[in-house]
């Protein structure tokens, strides 16, 4: 079947993934299986009960709450001292989390970083040269990534699919973005990591939507409008309209992408590899699994929190003289009610990340990155393993992104239920996008729903650092959820601020 004649025949899928009510034809003859991974349930079920069985009690100096960049990045800058970290979930890396099915490893949510220019700021980047991740590169002043097998190359890095037509650019080449480039780029160095450092004089910009500050300076069509939206949605989990001028700005234009070839860096894992280079310095003692905590309530002392343990379903107690928390912020008002109300103007971006382990019978090399522009804006693309060293020569992976609106975060509930109708859907798409059929030689399928992946910059969100605000000194707060844009530089300094902050 040629590849005109496979797109007529492929089935039209203009709605949401998982509101789509029509009936799939679904094979009765499927080989693969399907994995879901959540800890949604276990959440909502054990903030709802409220007898379980007791267990013992845990002393420590420091309890850091949450597994993610910013609480492993504040038990780094914390592993000499007393520390406790808790995640819920049965590994560490939160929204950079990993898995790993038929030798391969691949990547369920963060899958890359870009190579950082001088202006950013020293703390991280001297945590990721102690760590052996970067080094600098004094001819083009920039600080690049030491591991070089993990580079993608500049020329198989991506290829936007934009309602049936390729391109190289999710944003087409034309007069319309000639006037975009030029109306950004006076921003320039400015536009620095973390955000807490961008310069005072660009922080009005975090005052108005993207849409409005570009719709006061140029003509925008509805094609360009929907491209820039795609952008929006794949770094931030909202659109034009949604995120901050600022937000918008500093996507295009914090690192020089238009002067300079940028060293895009992924490895199979993604930004797991970060998380493993960082626990590998932090204590193996300090870090506990499946680990729910409740409640953080005020003592004489400091601090009692109650925690769960997933596996053996029982309550137990962690005295802790401080607490850092790098949990998810929507959480806070059940955890520590006395601060819900510094977060209770967070909006955030539910996603899905649909991973595909297929046989690697596909003709040619293709791309990294495969933006996909279509009538059903929730689906970003994927991206293939084949570009990512090593290779397995008899088997690829492709990581396919959801990104929801805020309103449809419930439907993440029944993945599990819906499970196969996704797949078939999610394999679909990447059907259309190929112009050949793929789902013979798929081998087995894992899903990570995350209600609540990334924090969405809306106008007002930066810079509003409830650490300035919190109700007791002794606890602090780190993630992007705290005023951050939702990147791995702000996560990792988000932690490294946190901890410092609770010895200031």
């Amino acid at each position: 079947m040629n590849r005109r004649d496979f797109i007529k025949s492929s089935t039209a899928l203009t709605l949401p993934v998982i509101l789509q009510s029509c009936d799939w034809k679904i094979s009765n003859t499927d080989h693969f299986d399907i994995k879901v991974h959540s800890n949604a349930k276990i959440g909502h079920f054990t903030f709802e009960k409220s007898q379980l069985p007791r267990g013992g009690t845990i002393h420590t100096d420091i309890l850091i709450v949450g597994g993610g960049l910013s609480g492993i990045a504040a038990a780094y800058k914390l592993r000499d001292k007393d520390i406790l970290l808790l995640e819920l979930s049965d590994h560490a890396g939160g929204s950079s989390s990993a898995g790993e099915d038929l030798g391969l490893a691949f990547s369920m949510g963060a899958h890359y970083d870009l190579s950082y220019p001088g202006t950013y700021g020293e703390e991280v980047l001297a945590m990721l040269e102690n760590l052996g991740v970067i080094s600098y590169q004094p001819w083009k002043k920039t600080w690049t990534f030491t591991d070089r097998q993990h580079i993608v190359p500049n020329r198989r890095k991506n290829r936007c699919f934009d309602h049936g037509e390729y391109r190289d650019d999710v944003l087409e080449e034309g007069k319309e973005k000639e006037i975009f480039q030029e109306l950004i780029l006076p921003y320039g160095e400015k536009m620095t990591l973390p955000s807490r450092l961008i310069h005072e004089e660009y922080q009005p910009l975090n005052n108005i939507s993207f849409l409005d500050f570009l719709n006061s300076r140029m003509k925008l069509s509805e094609h360009f409008v929907r491209c820039l939206d795609y952008n929006m949605r794949d770094d931030y989990g909202g659109t034009t309209e949604q995120v901050s001028a600022l937000a918008g700005i500093h996507y295009f234009i914090c690192r020089p992408y238009y002067t300079e070839i940028i060293d895009l860096f992924s490895p199979p894992e993604g930004n797991n590899y970060f998380v493993k280079k960082i626990l590998a310095q932090v204590p193996s003692t300090a870090l506990k699994l499946n680990s729910l905590v409740k409640a953080i309530n005020p003592v004489k002392y400091g601090f009692e929190a109650e925690v769960l343990d997933v596996a053996k379903g029982e309550i137990y107690t962690v005295k802790a003289n401080k607490v850092i928390y790098a949990g998810q912020k929507h959480a806070v008002k059940h955890v520590f009610s006395a601060d819900a109300n510094l977060f209770s103007n967070n909006r955030y971006a539910p996603w899905l990340v649909v991973n595909i382990i297929l046989k690697n019978e596909l003709e040619g090399l293709g791309y990294w990155q495969n933006e996909i522009i279509s009538p059903d804006p929730t689906f970003l693309g994927f991206v293939d393993s084949n570009m990512q060293h090593p290779i397995k020569q008899d088997l690829r992976v492709l990581t396919a992104y959801y990104c929801l609106p805020e309103n449809m975060r419930d439907y993440l509930m029944h993945v599990e239920t819906n499970k196969r109708k996704i797949a078939h859907a999610t394999i679909t798409r990447i059907e259309e996008y190929m112009g050949v059929p793929i789902a013979s030689l798929v081998r087995s399928i894992h899903m990570k729903p995350m209600g609540h992946a990334m924090p969405i910059p809306v106008p007002g969100y930066l810079f509003r650092d409830a650490n300035d605000y919190r109700s007791n000194k002794n606890l602090v707060y780190a993630g992007v959820d705290n005023g951050r844009l939702p990147l791995l530089f702000d996560a990792l300094d988000s932690g490294l601020t946190a901890a410092r902050l609770l010895y200031s």
